[in-house]
Formats: C-alpha cells, structure tokens, sequence
C-alpha cells in the first residue's frame, strides 16, 4: 500500500464531506492548517488517482508529523494522568518512533 495525503471531498447533494474514493483506510494524522489527511490507496491500481495527491514514504510522514509536532504538540499517553490533564510532550525522537510503529502497524 502507498500512504498518500488528501483533503475531503464535497459530496454531489452539497452536505457534508467524505472521504475521496480512491482512499483506502484514510482518516489518520490529520493537519489543521490545510486540513489535509493520510490514508493509502493499493500500489498499481486500474483507477484513476488525482497527480496533485501528495504520495509519502515512512520517512516523509515522519517529517511531516515532526514539523507539526512543532506547531501543536503529540503527547505521551498516560494512564495514570487524569482525562482532563494532558502528559508529557513528546520528543522528536519518540514521535518519529510512534509513527513508525504505527505505519508497520497499520500498512498491512
């Protein structure tokens, strides 16, 4: 699978948004300045995929993750933090490694 970066689409009858066809599995790190997301699509395909989608390797979503770390922190999850109090900010180090473990995770 190829992981790719995509905006909603507006649907025909005018309301609401979803998620494009061509995405597989989409939703995932999404980036409020753009309001774009990652999702995957299969490697060939017989349809057709927009050139202006953005397709990103492990490393690629790394760094787009760390420089949005930059901007709005990811936290530690912490099971002994009460809901409303949030834990330790991660380090770019830990968020590099949590989205790697996420993707061999996820991209099966």
């Amino acid at each position: 699978m190829r992981m790719l970066e995509y905006k909603l689409h507006a649907p025909m009858n005018g309301h609401g948004m979803s998620t494009p066809v061509w995405v597989t599995n989409g939703g995932h790190w999404y980036n409020q300045d753009d309001h774009t997301m990652i999702g995957f699509a299969p490697d060939t395909t017989e349809y057709y995929i927009p050139d202006s989608v953005d397709f990103f390797t492990l490393a690629e979503l790394q760094a787009r993750q760390v420089a949005l770390h930059q901007k709005y922190p990811m936290r530690k999850y912490d099971s002994a933090v009460p809901p409303h109090e949030e834990g330790d900010v991660m380090t770019d180090a830990e968020v590099e490694t949590y989205i790697d473990e996420w993707h061999t995770a996820i991209n099966v």
